[in-house]
């Protein structure tokens, strides 16, 4: 079965709704890409931060990881990083352009990211990219099929952009069980079929993966993308233990 980063094309656009898992999994792909082998047309991997609406959970706080890595990490420079805007500048545009770059994008799936995304559409257009929605069955607003089918529907039409794959990410943080993986898979599963798009993959922490030694990849059908934890804050990390 093929991996699921060996699936996509140069451009990424990576989008989801609050508590989705949509950073993080934007930043785990990135590292995975600066990691393998690049791709004939592409040399450097780049992470675009245009999420505007979670404080906490921003690929921005992870910048000085990403650059360790060799991940060129596009955010609003000093004080500016932290506000809440999609502040980005012609750097982006040029970027999309630039066939040496496999571009991973960023971006909230509420009306303000999709927005957001939107501004960028004219700069899209002609260049083939992959339109990614990540889907945890468990999080409002998700927990159905049609429930994903109908937020799906509404970033594609405010973002005037096209998603091509549903990732998913079914989980309950630290409580998450192997039987809520397989469960919650099946909700996305479903949602795929109503918007006629395939699941690119399904991402589970790897620390559960260990735990419970199962082959998931061949049980689903479906790439695996095993998921490090970057952006907890302190706080929350305490729990997860």
């Amino acid at each position: 079965m093929d991996s699921l980063e060996s699936r996509l094309g140069r451009i990424i656009v990576v989008t989801g709704s609050f508590g989705s898992g949509k950073s993080e999994f934007s930043l785990n792909l990135a590292l995975r890409l600066a990691a393998g082998a690049p791709a004939a047309s592409a040399r450097e991997v780049a992470l675009v931060d245009l999420d505007i609406v979670n404080p906490y959970f921003r690929t921005r706080e992870a910048r000085a990881l990403l650059e360790s890595h060799g991940v060129r990490a596009v955010v609003p420079p000093g004080d500016l990083a932290y506000a809440d805007l999609p502040i980005y500048g012609p750097g982006v545009a040029a970027l999309i352009r630039n066939p040496a770059v496999r571009l991973v994008l960023d971006v909230g799936g509420d009306e303000m990211g999709a927005t957001a995304l939107g501004g960028l559409a004219p700069d899209l257009e002609g260049f083939d990219y992959d339109g990614i929605m990540v889907v945890n069955p468990y999080r409002p607003f998700t927990r159905t099929a049609r429930a994903i089918a109908a937020m799906a529907a509404g970033i594609q039409e405010r973002s005037r952009l096209a998603l091509r794959w549903l990732e998913s990410n079914p989980n309950l943080g630290p409580h998450t069980t192997l039987d809520v993986v397989r469960r919650g898979h099946a909700v996305v599963v479903e949602a795929a079929r109503l918007l006629g798009l395939p699941v690119l993959g399904l991402t589970v922490r790897r620390r559960f993966l260990d735990e419970w030694q199962v082959d998931l990849a061949t049980e689903l059908q479906v790439p695996v993308m095993p998921l490090e934890i970057y952006l907890s804050p302190p706080w929350l990390e305490q729990t997860l233990d």
